[in-house]
């Protein structure tokens, strides 16, 4: 009878062990799925892009590149709001996505007026995104007063602090998304500053900002690896996890290259 009891109890453990094993195999490639998923996604929006002010390719090549990084941009949006389509309330699920869809056509209503009035210098690219950021504050003063309302308003008021800044984080991620759409603005902005020569005092300070840029860009990427680690895998709805935090470091990045082009805006304006 111990026997018995001490075999099934070694069976029960080498399961345990296998159960864990075979997670942990799940996990890794999952993350390796992610990590994957996210280099291409930066790839289609930074690679191309950089090659769009190079002086052998034609004039119609840097359009391309920002129907490119427009189109990036709207299917990012959409799959993250479609991933995250079962949260808690259709306000969770919808909100976010009409704020982030506003961010999205104000910086493209704006750039298309530049293109067609033919205003496309980098003193008229950066009057789109001192609208587009003045537009941005308006959406987020809206993203705060509807989410604590809609918080308020709940028949059972529970964890009503976590559901505020999970609300309040997923607007921040849909609206910042629409900053790749200024990437051409910054590669050009970039290609002024290394008029001087790339190892030149401004091109050593756009060298650096570029750096910082890319450093803080694969930051969110790795932080994103850990938060699959810890909430994504445990959740019942995986695939819809994984594409919703692999996606999520790219979208909020679109704040990174709209500071890069302010700081290069700044640099010009020093040098």
């Amino acid at each position: 009878m111990g026997e018995a009891h001490e075999r099934e109890g070694s069976y029960s453990h080498e399961t345990a062990l296998d159960e864990e094993a075979v997670e942990g195999s799940t996990s890794s490639r999952s993350t390796l799925a992610i990590a994957f998923m996210q280099l291409i996604v930066l790839a289609l929006l930074i690679v191309p892009t950089a090659f769009a002010f190079t002086p052998s390719l034609p004039e119609e090549y840097t359009s391309w590149m920002n129907l490119l990084c427009l189109g990036i941009v709207v299917i990012s949006l959409s799959v993250y709001s479609l991933a995250r389509g079962g949260a808690e309330s259709l306000f969770d699920s919808l909100f976010p996505f009409v704020l982030g869809a506003a961010s999205l056509i104000g910086a493209c209503y704006w750039n298309m007026v530049s293109v067609v009035s033919g205003r496309m210098g980098l003193g008229d690219q950066w009057v789109i995104v001192r609208r587009w950021i003045n537009l941005v504050a308006v959406l987020l003063a809206i993203l705060v007063v509807f989410t604590f309302g809609h918080q308020m308003l709940r028949l059972h008021r529970t964890q009503v602090i976590r559901g505020l800044a999970r609300s309040i984080f997923s607007g921040l991620v849909c609206i910042s998304v629409s900053g790749w759409i200024f990437m051409p603005a910054l590669v050009a902005h970039y290609t002024s500053g290394f008029d001087q020569g790339v190892w030149s005092s401004q091109g050593r300070w756009f060298l650096a900002m570029a750096a910082l840029g890319l450093v803080l860009i694969a930051g969110l990427c790795v932080s994103s690896w850990g938060w699959w680690a810890e909430r994504g895998r445990k959740s019942g709805r995986v695939a819809q996890s994984c594409l919703v935090i692999s996606l999520i470091p790219i979208m909020l990045s679109g704040v990174v290259i709209v500071l890069a082009l302010m700081g290069s805006r700044v640099l010009l304006n020093l040098f």
